[in-house]
């Protein structure tokens, strides 16, 4: 089995049940085959073959999902690039991708003329736009004036299916190569651990070129011939305007997106009795988060806290909507096909609720980094992938992420968990988003330093902030300093770029 097969499944079983909701898009399961497999006669046209990346610069839609089915079902492996990167960021990718074909949209089109360049020719760029420049290829004609692709092509459960770039929240972005093996078991253990069915209405609200929307949201409906809505960006007035209108069952997010909606909904009222299933991701998600979001929908039993890497396919391990509050910052025992361990720095294995390094195998897990098997070899090991992420498990086997190992803060020769602290400032009513970091300290080796965002209408000062902490957590750890901040940087994901944080005020230290 491949990943192109579960349109196949899904239209032979439910043909004429509507597969996708893309602003004014309405497709069946039927409808959706019959354009993916002209787009594929297009794409054969233009010489895209196996082991070909084609390449997606767009918000989310109909037309990329299309993409992804018509060029997995050439064998071809699909590259969703991040259109939040600059000019030369996304140069840096194109070139180390080469991809064969960059299939671009209205909002992204002038970016993807940035990248004109010897690995990425004018003429192998097709463009939904409808301000498409002449020396563009249209899309659309791709679909209305190619017949259906004939015969197929043999694709294997080991050949690269994907190729996600990582954020790049350390270093310049590496492109992780997923097979279809290790997107047909993510997918299979989402299903299961989150109980989706067949007749889910899901919206699928991240970027899609990332894995956690991709690979955790839309392909498991795919597989199961649910029924997606998919946004091109999120808004929340016309993310409750789909829930509403479109009786959507299940709400995906993670805690930035959460909070923005939470916020929108405070002051209007709105249906949510379709709701039943709500999934976060990408970061803790705060209890008082999780209780908000239960009033907003109060068909849900939870939120299903999922914890991942890309290098993963992403997902590792799942906490249970029902045990939202029972396990405080927990993110669930691992996924039913998923072996976990905690090694201490000399390998060994860590038990008693210790903290130690968590090792992923799996069917799940990555082939490797494309084009660095050096990087793929410090990461890999017998099998198991070290992810750099720290973590204690309790008796039950629940998995508690404390830390990056590169997060863990050395001041004064004391650990200091940035998740810990960043914990305690997220009970503080005023503090919207929070990111806690270390900076060289001549005396300390590191300081611990914290940037905040404040809610709305709320005020507070760094001494009020400084005297919360002593309440709370031990001297050492209190933050010297406290920088306030309108927003933070994000990755496509949501994760706050550290990195970028302790760039600007580093060079504010000096």
């Amino acid at each position: 089995m491949n990943v192109g097969s579960f349109l196949d499944i899904a239209e032979a079983r439910f043909p004429h049940k509507l597969a996708v909701i893309s602003e004014d898009k309405r497709y069946t399961f039927r409808q959706v085959k019959e354009r993916v497999q002209r787009l594929m006669t297009g794409l054969a046209k233009l010489g895209v073959k196996k082991g070909d990346r084609v390449a997606t610069l767009m918000w989310n839609s109909s037309e990329m999902m299309e993409v992804n089915l018509a060029a997995i079902r050439l064998g071809a492996i699909f590259t969703p690039l991040n259109y939040r990167l600059k000019g030369p960021e996304l140069s840096f990718v194109v070139e180390n991708a080469r991809p064969t074909i960059l299939v671009t949209d209205d909002t992204c089109h002038d970016l993807a003329g940035q990248v004109v360049t010897d690995a990425l020719a004018a003429e192998r760029i097709v463009t939904t736009s409808s301000k498409s420049s002449s020396h563009l290829r249209a899309y659309e004609t791709f679909v209305t004036e190619n017949e259906p692709y004939k015969g197929s092509v043999a694709c294997s459960a080991e050949d690269a299916c994907q190729l996600l770039y990582t954020s790049g929240t350390t270093a310049r972005p590496k492109g992780i190569i997923l097979s279809h093996e290790n997107v047909i078991w993510n997918a299979f253990n989402m299903i299961h651990a989150r109980r989706d069915k067949p007749d889910d209405v899901s919206l699928i609200v991240g970027p899609l070129f990332h894995a956690a929307a991709l690979n955790s949201h839309y392909i498991p409906r795919l597989a199961l011939g649910a029924t997606m809505i998919i946004m091109g960006k999120f808004d929340p007035g016309r993310m409750m305007d789909l829930v509403q209108g479109e009786q959507a069952t299940v709400v995906p997010g993670n805690p930035t997106l959460f909070i923005m909606l939470l916020e929108y909904c405070s002051s209007r009222e709105f249906d949510t009795s379709s709701v039943t299933t709500l999934t976060s991701g990408a970061d803790k998600l705060p209890d008082h988060i999780k209780k908000a979001l239960m009033e907003l929908f109060p068909r849900a039993e939870g939120v299903f806290d999922i914890y991942g890497l890309t290098e993963c396919g992403p997902c590792v391990t799942c906490l249970d909507a029902r045990d939202s509050l029972r396990k405080t910052a927990c993110v669930g025992p691992p996924l039913p096909f998923v072996q976990v361990k905690l090694l201490d720095n000399d390998g060994g294995l860590i038990e008693g609720g210790e903290l130690g390094e968590v090792v992923v195998r799996g069917a799940n897990v990555m082939k490797g980094y494309y084009g660095l098997p050096e990087d793929t070899a410090k990461v890999t090991r017998d099998g198991w992938f070290y992810s750099g992420d720290l973590a204690r498990a309790d008796e039950e086997g629940f998995l508690y992420i404390v830390d990056r190992k590169k997060d863990m803060i050395v001041t004064g020769g004391e650990n200091v968990s940035a998740r810990e602290v960043e914990e305690v400032l997220f009970s503080h009513g005023a503090i919207l988003k929070v990111a806690v970091f270390g900076l060289p300290d001549p005396k300390w080796g590191e300081k611990v330093v914290a940037a905040v965002v404040l809610r709305r209408g709320h005020e507070v000062t760094t001494e009020q902030l400084k005297a919360f902490f002593r309440e709370r957590i031990a001297g050492y750890k209190v933050p010297k300093k406290v920088f306030f901040r309108e927003q933070f940087p994000e990755t496509g994901a949501g994760k706050v770029q550290k990195n970028l944080l302790r760039k600007d005020y580093m060079s504010m230290e000096d």
